[in-house]
């Protein structure tokens, strides 16, 4: 009896999430192809995880079309790549609002657009798009937010028109998660945002890999968004400025 190994590609895989969903993708029997912008950095996490590195710039069409190519056929595409920097909307400058909306939203849009026909072709496929607990609303946060509650329709729609040629798509929304992302946030923030999660900690890399595994081969789930936040989007958000809260 012959089995057939199945391709992941997982972008931003040189980062604390993107790197743990490759480990976990890579134990559970797929082939990975971990890419991200950082050459260097992706070429030790995927030595790291057991995965072949990729340098791929999700906001260059060139560089995603050389990607999916490398796969060979790709049965499960996780968008992961990121880039948080925002600011309040009175100083956020255009060019961060267009960055931002480039890598996370058209970039995972336009890599979903190059691996859906092969999928359709072979009539199975997955395609996880990391959103963010984010797209619900975040104080000082509009660019980041609205890039990625724009994912989270995108995931929604392509759910609708992929469905009936055999692929799923869904998205994780992590909520706050321990990464070199997120380890120069103000002390002030990260004590306000571990005191509203109501399991008591941080997120790990590896709460958001066990819900890409599980959507990876959940065929009968599609169009659906999984927070992974510790319960933090049952509470109220707090909406007052960190330098002006009591």
């Amino acid at each position: 009896m012959t089995t057939t190994t199945r391709t992941a590609l997982v972008t931003g895989g040189a980062g604390g999430i993107g790197r743990g969903i490759g480990a976990r993708l890579a134990r559970d029997g797929f082939r990975v192809l971990l890419a991200d912008r950082d050459a260097t950095a992706v070429r030790e996490a995927a030595e790291a995880v057991g995965a072949e590195p990729w340098v791929l710039d999700v906001a260059d069409p060139d560089s995603r079309r050389e990607a999916v190519t490398r796969t060979g056929g790709c049965d499960l595409l996780v968008n992961c790549a990121g880039v948080l920097r925002d600011a309040r909307v009175r100083r956020l400058e255009p060019p961060v609002f267009r960055r931002l909306t480039e890598i996370n939203l058209l970039g995972p849009i336009a890599l979903a657009r190059l691996v859906a026909p092969d999928m359709a072709a072979r009539g199975a496929g997955a395609i996880v798009n990391i959103a963010s607990r984010a797209w619900l609303g975040t104080f000082g946060s509009t660019a980041y937010s609205t890039a990625k509650g724009g994912l989270v329709g995108a995931t929604r729609s392509l759910a609708l028109e992929l469905g009936r040629h055999g692929i799923t798509v869904n998205a994780v929304a992590p909520g706050f998660v321990e990464t070199p992302m997120t380890e120069g946030l103000p002390p002030e923030v990260r004590r306000r945002t571990l005191e509203a999660i109501p399991v008591g900690r941080a997120g790990r890399p590896d709460d958001v890999a066990d819900a890409v595994s599980y959507l990876a081969g959940a065929g009968y789930v599609t169009g659906q968004v999984l927070v992974v936040c510790g319960g933090r989007s049952i509470g109220a958000p707090y909406a007052t400025p960190v330098e002006e809260a009591s």
